[in-house]
């Protein structure tokens, strides 16, 4: 009777381990699940984080202790430029959205609205900084108004900064055999943390230039 000798697998005699059983949580199904809870409960959070911002508006407004709260010289900032941010990033999470839902039957067309998502997120990035240069008044003679403005807008514009990094990572993996093709609906996922920064933005609009 003659035994067989066992294969080794691959790689196994230049000394690199090799992975025989996938982990559960790598399986496109978990992974989405993970995405979707793990994004909600930073939404979450991240609402009562402009929350306070917002509740800070309206009760110092409400305040305006020694009528600081527009100091004299300050006038709220030019509306179109405000109005042309909010539709860079409408534009931007649209455009992703277009694309997380093309992933899979059009990789092709979903890395060209990626890349137009990129570039309509950069943009949104460059107005806000010529905003904050052309603000009309000057923010370090303090007030409510003007110490809110830059509060609010900064820790906004500071989240965009991150999430088009993390654009970034979707279109290197929307290439062939890609993590965005294996995982598609963990890229959806995203695309609520882009809806969300748009909400962000059209409600700050509102708040901050008609308010």
């Amino acid at each position: 009777m003659s035994v067989d000798e066992p294969v080794p697998p691959p790689f196994a005699h230049r000394g690199m381990p090799t992975l025989t059983t996938r982990s559960p949580e790598w399986e496109p199904e978990v992974d989405a699940r993970l995405a979707r809870v793990g994004t909600r409960i930073w939404i979450v959070a991240d609402v009562f984080f402009f929350a306070a911002w917002f509740f800070a508006f309206f009760y110092l407004r409400a305040l305006n202790n020694n009528y600081d709260w527009l100091p004299a010289g300050t006038t709220h900032p030019t509306r179109a430029i405000g109005a042309i941010i909010v539709l860079l990033a409408i534009v931007a999470a649209g455009l992703y959205w277009a694309g997380a839902r093309a992933i899979v039957t059009q990789r092709a067309t979903a890395r060209l609205f990626f890349w137009l998502a990129l570039l309509a997120g950069v943009l949104c990035f460059v107005v806000q900084i010529y905003e904050f240069k052309n603000l009309g008044f000057d923010p370090q003679q303090g007030g409510g108004f003007p110490s809110v403005f830059i509060g609010l807008k900064g820790v906004w514009l500071f989240q965009l900064t991150g999430a088009m990094f993390w654009l970034a990572t979707q279109i290197a993996q929307a290439r062939p055999l890609g993590d965005a093709t294996i995982r598609p609906k963990s890229v959806v996922t995203f695309g609520n943390f882009m809806l969300f920064l748009a909400a962000i933005a059209l409600v700050s609009y509102v708040v901050l230039y008609f308010v």
